[in-house]
């Protein structure tokens, strides 16, 4: 450091002068970048104490303009550097800001001048086309985008306010970051200020800017610092404090940016009280933040000898003068002043050693300097002029290749001219013993890939930066999810419910199986009794998955899934084996004749199992077909709502429920298969409209049957309106569906068997299955006579002999017996339909053992 000091003191003794122009941004502006001065001047006076750069020449800087961060006032400044009598120039290093860089420029190229900006980072500049001679040490605001999605996701976050100023540079930035922000499934909510001072006040004081009801809590300022702390005074004023919000901020912001000093624009706030809103907020920073303080670099300095001799120029008389404060990126600047010496001493040694044609085989710089005014020479730095357009590409060429290692880290440029981006730091504001500093505590690495990851420094977690003991990670304002589940008052009755119905059901099959053989049983199918038996067996299993008391997603999956299955072929089946019921006597009443054919058992369940396979088949293309498999999603009930009910944290609640077809295409699926049913349900309604005077008790279930076709009919209504209407009251809208369910399916059970098991207990040997309900013939509905006690004993003992015969009998075969009248001869009687002679005043229909006997006229 010593040897440093001498090399300083002694300086050079270049006779050339190469002057630069040197534009900042000062306290009068929007951004004050002046504290970069001190900086450029030290990398200055090392260069021209370097004799291996530009030897035999002595780069000095032009007075310094104030561009006041100001786009007409920073143009007019450099058409006055370039005019005479000011010496010519051969670069510019600045303009202090993105508004004051951007005119510049888009126009400094007509005079074959490079521009090296050591601050500029709106994205705006990185356009190649509108800005050719335009190149940056500090990276492009692009480059931050990949960075803060990451952090965002880091903290669990799902949403986030910025708080833009309207100008270039903020509202490309947020141009750039809101789409992968929303990509990644993060909500953005933008908050515009005016640039003007009078109305960014204004806006400040509304009553909605700060996002009332806590809808938004992290916030990014997405502004100059001087107008970020305007704002965060505001927000100090309302609360809006670590750890109920967290706020974001750029890393480029000065030193002690939310301080009078640095900012004196007026505010209803202390220094103190700034402070300790930002305690616990975050800074990006796009460059390293010295952390190797003993890097060997290619600039004559190591980051920590540069951070010492910086802090010293910043206590000369000069600096406090023109009240220079530190600035984080004085780093940058003091690499830029490098870039563009190192660039120019490339293109002296070219000058000097290499030929016209060799150097334009080299740098491939077009033209031929035939335009009007324009030279196209290769000539000695010295004697660089603006139209000379020839040696303004060899330098532009020369800056394009830079590749060095400063105190900043490396420097080197993209296609567009921007500073390539290693690695994005974060750094936490942190308040200790009253006193604010920035802690670096993580970075992402490969932030120009299309995904970065985000690491913590060595000895770092989520539990440093956000303390469990300052109350840990903020909440984004994101409405608390609170699932709704069934109330253990619905939960128990219906599984009780459930319970009974399936021991009900067990009942019910092994009194089919084990009377499926006496009279009263048989002659109502006891084959097709199995499938109502099945089908209800299905709808009491699945009141157990419907009224599940769960809030997780995988048991709301099993529940949505088992469901739809058990319901779906549940019903198929019973109701199927109902139709065919009804369809069956039906048949045998409606235009009876000779030449009817029987209906066999075998036959019968065929038909059940044709009409259920239709429930089957959508059961299985519902589970073969992702886009229509039952995906349980989280349906809000509250977000929109008026209701702000709050948790113990302050933060909103969203009541939410599991909804099982959330999607169109399964929504159409649904209501396919409830049309399906509903088509079951018409014929029903129509068969037991066609057989509702058959009064022959047991005879058939047409009665029982009617009225579970009409009950059911009811209840699947109910089940078709809770089930395609979402609702807030789900204990009522499940009350409802279980309910209706349950009341089908145990009448299904209980019409069809309660009164098999009432007449069985009554008549076991099935002597009265013949009866009207009434249990006498009526004459008008049956067009029978009565008949005295001895004929009808007799009947009664030819229909026993009947039925021995019958059973002995096989289809097709024909059987003998007498008579209704003792004296008639014996007739023949063939087992499906066959008649006395019209004389002997006697008919008898009889059908197979599984059908019906009908006792008609005698």
């Amino acid at each position: 450091m010593a040897i440093l000091f001498i090399i300083l003191l002694l300086g050079a003794a270049n006779s050339q002068e190469l002057r630069y122009a040197l534009f900042t941004s000062g306290t009068t502006g929007d951004f004050d970048s002046s504290g970069v001065i001190p900086a450029i001047e030290l990398a200055e006076e090392l260069i021209n104490a370097d004799s291996s750069i530009l030897h035999g020449y002595n780069l000095t800087h032009t007075p310094v303009v104030d561009t006041m961060c100001d786009r007409t006032g920073s143009l007019n400044e450099y058409f006055d550097a370039i005019s005479p009598p000011h010496p010519i120039v051969l670069g510019l290093l600045g303009c202090g800001c993105s508004v004051a860089s951007t005119p510049v420029a888009e126009i400094i190229h007509h005079n074959s001048i490079s521009q090296v900006s050591y601050v500029s980072s709106s994205i705006e500049l990185s356009d190649r086309s509108r800005f050719p001679n335009f190149f940056r040490t500090y990276p492009s605001d692009a480059d931050f985008t990949p960075a803060i999605v990451s952090l965002i996701q880091e903290y669990g976050w799902r949403r986030i306010a910025f708080i833009t100023q309207d100008e270039s540079l903020f509202t490309e930035a947020l141009t750039r970051v809101r789409d992968p922000l929303r990509r990644a499934n993060i909500d953005v909510d933008i908050r515009m200020i005016s640039p003007l001072l009078p109305m960014i006040r204004q806006s400040i004081k509304e009553n909605n800017f700060f996002f009332e009801d806590d809808n938004y809590r992290v916030f990014f300022l997405n502004t100059y610092s001087a107008v970020g702390r305007l704002i965060l005074c505001e927000a100090y004023l309302r609360g809006y404090t670590y750890p109920k919000y967290a706020w974001l901020t750029y890393g480029w912001y000065q030193d002690r940016w939310w301080t009078e000093e640095v900012n004196p624009e007026p505010t209803n706030c202390t220094d103190d009280q700034l402070a300790e809103i930002l305690h616990r907020s975050i800074a990006l920073q796009l460059l390293p933040n010295l952390n190797e303080p003993d890097l060997t670099t290619d600039t004559r300095l190591t980051p920590g000898d540069f951070e010492y001799f910086y802090r010293m120029r910043l206590l000369r008389t000069e600096s406090l003068i023109n009240n220079y404060s530190y600035i984080f990126f004085a780093t940058v600047a003091y690499d830029a002043l490098w870039t563009f010496a190192i660039a120019l001493n490339r293109t002296n040694e070219m000058v000097g050693s290499l030929t016209k044609e060799e150097i334009l085989n080299m740098t491939r710089c077009g033209g031929t300097g035939e335009e009007t005014g324009v030279e196209w020479e290769v000539v000695s730095l010295e004697n660089f002029t603006y139209s000379n357009q020839l040696m303004g590409c060899i330098i532009r060429w020369n800056l394009e290749r830079t590749d060095f290692v400063g105190v900043s880290g490396r420097v080197k440029f993209d296609s567009s001219g921007s500073r390539i981006v290693d690695k994005v730091e974060f750094l936490q504001y942190r308040l200790t013993n009253s006193t604010l500093e920035r802690v670096y505590f993580g970075f992402t690495e490969n932030v120009n890939d299309s995904e970065v990851e985000f690491y913590y420094k060595p000895g770092v977690n989520s539990s440093n930066v956000f303390p469990s003991s300052e109350g840990g990670i903020p909440r984004d304002g994101t409405p608390v999810p609170q699932f709704l589940t069934f109330n253990l008052a619905l939960v128990i009755p219906y599984y009780t419910l459930a319970a009974v119905g399936l021991v009900f059901c067990t009942v019910c099959l092994i009194f089919n199986f084990m009377q499926r053989k006496k009279k009263v049983v048989k002659i109502t199918s006891p084959n097709i009794n199995y499938f109502i038996i099945v089908g209800a067996y299905c709808h009491y299993i699945s009141i157990f998955f419907r009224v599940l008391p769960s809030t997780e997603y995988e048991l709301n999956a099993i529940r949505c899934y088992a469901d739809s299955l058990f319901n779906t072929i549940g019903y198929s089946l019973a109701f199927s084996a109902i139709l065919v019921k009804m369809g069956r006597v039906y048949y045998i009443f409606h235009n009876p004749s000779l030449s009817k054919k029987t209906l066999n058992d075998w036959k019968l369940v065929l038909l059940v199992v044709g009409i259920s396979s239709v429930g089957v088949l959508l059961s299985i293309i519902q589970v073969s077909v992702p886009q229509l498999q039952p995906n349980p999603s989280p349906l809000s009930l509250t977000e929109d709502s008026q209701d702000k009910r709050r948790n113990e944290f302050g933060e909103r609640i969203n009541e939410m429920v599991y909804q099982c077809f959330p999607g169109t295409i399964q929504t159409i699926y649904l209501v396919v298969t409830l049309a399906y049913l509903a088509i079951l349900q018409i014929i029903g309604i129509v068969l037991a409209i066609q057989t509702r005077k058959i009064k022959i008790k047991l005879l058939n279930d047409s009665k029982y049957i009617a009225a579970v076709i009409y009950i059911s009919s009811i209840a699947l209504v109910l089940i078709a309106i809770v089930t395609l209407v979402p609702g807030i009251y789900i204990n009522i809208i499940e009350a409802i569906f279980s309910g209706s369910l349950l009341m089908a399916t145990t009448f299904f059970l209980g019409l069809i068997f309660i009164p098999k098991m009432v007449s069985l207990y009554r008549d076991p040997e099935g002597e009265y299955v013949f009866n009207t309900a009434g249990n006498t013939l009526n004459t008008n509905e049956m067009n029978l006579n009565l008949v005295s006690g001895e004929v009808t004993t007799q009947m009664r003992e030819k229909i026993v002999e009947l039925e021995s015969l019958l059973e002995k009998s096989q289809n097709g075969r024909t059987l003998t017996c007498s008579t209704c009248h003792p004296d008639d001869q014996p007739i023949t009687i063939d087992t499906h339909i066959s008649s006395s002679p019209a004389d002997t005043g006697c008919s008898i229909i009889v059908l197979n053992t599984e059908e019906i006997e009908e006792f008609n006229h005698c």
